[in-house]
């Protein structure tokens, strides 16, 4: 995996689009593979939220008996936090500002995460990856 690579993709995806504020990859015990966050977070917040919908996602599985969960994202008044599936035991973690749609939102995000996608697969398991299990799958 080339994190230098990634970081500056995440950058140039951030800095495209005025209504991304931040974004980061996280692993599946909500440790941030990109740090800092890029964009307007910092580290304590983004750590809390990862770890927060990790745990919902966990609990929801758990208590439905589902799995493999591809997204999950909090709508407010003031913006998005949204949590998507990369590769196995990698997520994308966006905040986004409220002057933006979701289907727009989504439709761009599902543009660089096919690029993050080639980029994280290039290795052959998570083992290399900060906090990875190399198991390739998640726990989320």
């Amino acid at each position: 995996m080339d994190l230098k690579k990634i970081k500056d993709t995440l950058t140039e995806f951030t800095k495209k689009k005025d209504y991304i504020q931040g974004v980061v990859l996280v692993n599946e015990d909500g440790e941030l593979i990109t740090k800092p966050p890029i964009g307007d977070w910092d580290e304590t917040t983004t750590y809390i939220i990862a770890g927060i919908m990790g745990q919902l996602i966990q609990r929801i599985c758990q208590q439905l008996n589902w799995n493999n969960t591809k997204e999950i994202y909090v709508e407010t008044e003031d913006g998005y936090i949204m949590l998507l599936v990369c590769a196995p035991s990698i997520f994308l973690l966006v905040k986004a500002s409220s002057n933006t749609n979701r289907g727009l939102l989504k439709g761009e995000i599902a543009l660089i995460l096919a690029n993050l996608q080639t980029d994280i697969n290039t290795i052959s398991s998570t083992k290399d990856i900060e906090g990875g299990n190399g198991k390739g799958v998640g726990r989320w």
